[in-house]
C-alpha cells in the first residue's frame, strides 16, 4: 500500500475515533443528567432507550474502527515497520483496545439502567 495513503487512512481512522468517542461520551454524560436531576417518572422506558442507542452504536462503532486499524497496520511493509513510527503504531495493541473501550461503554450504560430501573 502507497505510504501516504495509509497515512491518510489512518488519520482518518483515528479522527472517526475520536469522534465516535466524543459524541458517545457526551450523549451518556447528558442522559445520565436527565437521570439524576430531571422526573423520568413515567418516562424510564424512553431514558432506557437513549441509554443502549448510544452505548452499542459507540461500541461497535468503536470495534469497527479499531479493527480497520488493526488491519492497516498489519498491511504495512517491512520498511515501514523499521521507522520510529512504525516500531510505535505496530506495537499498539488495537485487539484489546478495542474490547476495553467497548466494554466501558457497556458498562456506563449499565450503570445508568440500574439508576433508572
Amino acid at each position: 500500500m502507497d505510504q501516504n495513503l495509509r497515512a491518510s487512512i489512518q488519520s482518518s481512522t483515528f479522527y472517526y475515533f475520536t469522534i465516535t468517542m466524543t459524541l458517545t461520551t457526551i450523549s451518556q454524560l447528558t442522559t445520565m443528567s436527565v437521570i439524576v436531576f430531571a422526573d423520568i417518572a413515567g418516562k424510564e422506558n424512553v431514558v432506557a432507550a437513549s441509554v443502549i442507542g448510544p452505548a452499542l452504536l459507540g461500541a461497535f462503532g468503536i470495534i469497527r474502527l479499531l479493527t480497520n486499524m488493526t488491519y492497516i497496520v498489519a498491511d504495512m511493509d517491512k520498511d515501514m515497520k523499521a521507522t520510529k513510527y512504525g516500531a510505535s503504531v505496530s506495537g499498539i495493541p488495537f485487539p484489546i483496545l478495542k474490547v476495553v473501550f467497548a466494554a466501558i461503554f457497556v458498562i456506563i450504560a449499565l450503570v445508568q439502567l440500574s439508576a433508572i430501573y
